[in-house]
């Protein structure tokens, strides 16, 4: 990732076409994920059996084995699909790592700059709810501190790097070479809601459109920041705060409160689930990063954008 180094011996991308390099990324993806998990999910499930006798249902399994199921999956699954993103990033740009947005320039600090904003933007929605009565967050009377430090210093940030790297670095990178920048935001976060079907609501037009939206929100960050360290931060902080203090979402991941809605579950929903005013809230923020990030956001090098037309200059394909 460093780009003295790496820059002294550029030399032409791959002949490929954006377009097939994206079906190759995201079949070879699709695969490495699946194989993954389910290595994951088997380890997981042999090493549970040995103590407990396992249901067949997820849903009937305790919450601590629940998370000792999910934290295997994302655990054996994630760190290949790092891997195969470096090895396309690698074959595209010839080691040139900062095209895809991993910056050198102030990393740490938009890194920490991004958790704190996705961490407080979590907080001010939960605040509102808990001040206006719309939930009550009960403290749970017994938390398990493991299970919270492993969720809070590896997987939240696993989470946030992977998916970033993935979605906003390389498929956000290619797709934006292939049809433009708008092309771009819209192909991922279409891309992003898919992967994310199962989850919550996701399948649904309320749980649908807030992904979406969250999705175009992170992309727009990489844009303004000019790097991935912004957005990464802002997942991860994201996901902390959501897991810490919005209820168990059925993965057994430990939470600090419970959340209780006091109106129907299609205004704030259920743990898990996205409501209307969590789309309010949602839009609010993709329309704080498009006005205010432009104008308030000190550029540090070339956009995304400027770094791919040079590329393109340099070597057409």
């Amino acid at each position: 990732m460093e780009q003295g180094e790496m820059g002294a011996e550029t030399t032409k991308p791959s002949g490929q076409s954006p377009l097939r390099r994206i079906i190759l990324f995201l079949v070879l993806a699709t695969l490495t994920s699946l194989f993954s998990a389910i290595m994951g999910v088997a380890i997981a499930w042999a090493w549970l059996s040995f103590e407990h006798e396992m249901p067949l249902a997820f849903s009937q399994i305790p919450p601590e084995h629940q998370f000792a199921i999910s934290a295997s999956v994302i655990s054996a699954s994630y760190p290949p699909l790092i891997l195969l993103t470096f090895a396309f990033m690698r074959r595209t740009s010839q080691g040139s790592l900062e095209s895809f947005g991993l910056t050198r320039s102030n990393w740490l600090k938009d890194l920490v700059l991004g958790t704190l904003i996705g961490a407080s933007f979590v907080a001010f929605m939960f605040a509102i709810y808990a001040l206006t009565n719309l939930v009550r967050f009960e403290p749970v009377p017994r938390v398990n501190w493991g299970r919270w430090l492993a969720m809070s210093l590896w997987l939240c940030p696993l989470i946030g790097f992977t998916e970033e790297l993935v979605f906003r670095g390389y498929l956000l990178s290619e797709a934006e070479r292939w049809k433009g920048r708008k092309f771009a935001v819209a192909f991922t976060s279409v891309l992003f809601w898919l992967a994310h079907i199962g989850q919550g609501n996701v399948h649904e037009p309320l749980g649908a459109l807030g992904t979406l939206i969250l999705s175009a929100t992170f992309a727009l960050a990489r844009y303004f920041t000019g790097g991935l360290w912004f957005p990464i931060g802002f997942h991860a902080g994201y996901d902390w705060v959501a897991f810490c203090f919005g209820g168990d979402i059925g993965l057994g991941f430990p939470t600090l409160t419970e959340f209780k809605p006091n109106v129907p579950p299609w205004l704030v929903g259920p743990p898990g689930h996205i409501g209307v005013l969590d789309l309010v809230f949602y839009l609010v923020m993709l329309l704080g990063v498009m006005f205010l990030m432009p104008k308030v956001w000190r550029k540090k090098g070339i956009s995304t954008q400027e770094s791919q037309e040079k590329q393109t200059q340099d070597y057409p394909q």
